[in-house]
Parts: structure tokens; C-alpha cells; sequence
């Protein structure tokens, strides 16, 4: 009797060496959430994984940073805290404070009615610091020059 009880015990026990004996292998590709189940299609490694999407490398920055840097005149660093289209990024997206927030809008704000930003550059290329749209078309054509873009052909 205590040889059985002694093998139920230890069925339960942790085995630290479990994985090696046992021959299991882990899906690293795929995230398990404890105390839900799965079928054995979801397991098998023979089928490919759920691919996840890389994550865009975005400017971070601190509360300090911007109290310290953002000026309507900084238009690279100001460049940061607009989207494609020209709207402003959400404060808990970036990571500011709303005093930090309020102080970039104020200086994108200004910096747009000197002329120093573009209001939107939805429809055009967009906007990048120190490159004219004279520049971005010649870099473009260029491009298309060294493709052979049948559309380069059209236009001329």
C-alpha cells in the first residue's frame, strides 16, 4: 500500500528535468494563456504559427524632454508629434503629460502660421525637415529613372 501511495504522490511532483525525458518542445511563436484550452491543431508544430507584425520603431521621448525641447523654431523635434496626414498624436500614445501635450500643440500651432510646417500633407509626399518638394520630386524621378517605371514613359 505505500508503494502505491508513494507512486501517486509523486505523479503530481515537479520534475525539473521533465522536458528533456519526456521529449516536449515549446511553440515559441504563439502565445498560451493560462486556464484556457486548445486543440491539437493550435499545438503542432508541424503547422505554421500565427505570424505577429513587427513593431514600427517610434520616437519616444519624456515629459522633461519636451518642456525642454519643444519650440516653434525645433521643427525636426516637432515633426514627431504629427501623424502622416498632419493631426496632432494622442498624449497617451506618446507618453507625455497633458502639460506636455498642450505645450506641443501650442508650438505646432505657431510653427504652422510662420510657415515653418505644413498645415497637412494629405494628397502630397510628405513632409520631411530640411527637404523642399522640388527635392522630393527629383528624388522620386530619379528612383523611377533607375526602375524603369512604364509610367516615367507616359508622362513625357
Amino acid at each position: 500500500m505505500d508503494g502505491k501511495l508513494k507512486e501517486a504522490a509523486n505523479y503530481f511532483a515537479f520534475d525539473p528535468n521533465e522536458v528533456e525525458t519526456e521529449d516536449y518542445a515549446y511553440r515559441a511563436d504563439m502565445t498560451f494563456w493560462p486556464g484556457n484550452t486548445y486543440e491539437l491543431k493550435d499545438i503542432d508544430l508541424k503547422k505554421p504559427g500565427v505570424r505577429k507584425p513587427k513593431r514600427r520603431v517610434e520616437f519616444e521621448t519624456t515629459t522633461e524632454e519636451v518642456l525642454h525641447n519643444a519650440d516653434f523654431r525645433n521643427v525636426r523635434f516637432l515633426t514627431n508629434f504629427i501623424t502622416e496626414a498632419g493631426i496632432l498624436v494622442k498624449s497617451s500614445k506618446n507618453g507625455i503629460s497633458a502639460k506636455a501635450q498642450r505645450k506641443i500643440a501650442r508650438e505646432i500651432k505657431t510653427a504652422r502660421a510662420f510657415g515653418l510646417m505644413p498645415f497637412t500633407t494629405m494628397g502630397t509626399k510628405q513632409f520631411v525637415f530640411g527637404r523642399t518638394m522640388e527635392d522630393l520630386d527629383a528624388t522620386i524621378l530619379s528612383i523611377q529613372k533607375l526602375a524603369g517605371n512604364p509610367l516615367l514613359r507616359l508622362k513625357r
